[in-house]
């Protein structure tokens, strides 16, 4: 692989590291929104059987808060990843090939393993990398021409 291909690996793979944040933090929410909605209140208890309804009610309030807080942080990856990942699908609408095409959506839009693609194109996994190696050599003169790289 030239250096060149491997700046356009590279650029196309920006976005994995930031889908894999955004989905554990949107996993981070769905827990805190279990938390939330679960309608049973859950009440320190001393061990004498009372329960603390202040500490409690504090506790759910400092849990919506740090949900608000989360939720609004999700909502701006979201957006920011948005905008990526439209950057390298309109990148990748101007390959010429479709199993170029398919092979680059497959791992740089849609993060899928090299095992899932080959089975989705109906190729041996090694295909799969000799496609994605043409694939690159294609990429170098767009990303070129687009000034992103």
């Amino acid at each position: 692989m030239t250096k060149d291909c491997k700046e356009a690996k590279k650029w196309l793979n920006r976005s994995y590291h930031k889908s894999k944040q955004l989905a554990s933090d949107q996993r981070m929410l769905e827990v805190l929104l279990n938390l939330l909605g679960s309608g049973v209140g859950n009440y320190q208890n001393d061990g004498t059987g009372a329960t603390d309804r202040d500490a409690s009610r504090s506790r759910h309030e400092d849990t919506l808060i740090d949900y608000s807080e989360r939720k609004a942080k999700v909502e701006a990856e979201e957006k920011a990843l948005a905008s990526e990942l439209t950057k390298t699908r309109n990148v990748i609408d101007q390959l010429e090939d479709p199993d170029h095409k398919a092979v680059a959506i497959d791992r740089y839009i849609n993060h899928l393993q090299w095992n899932d693609i080959a089975k989705l194109e109906h190729v041996s996994r090694a295909q799969a990398f000799r496609i994605h190696d043409k694939m690159l050599e294609k990429m170098v003169p767009i990303l070129r021409y687009e000034g992103y790289i």
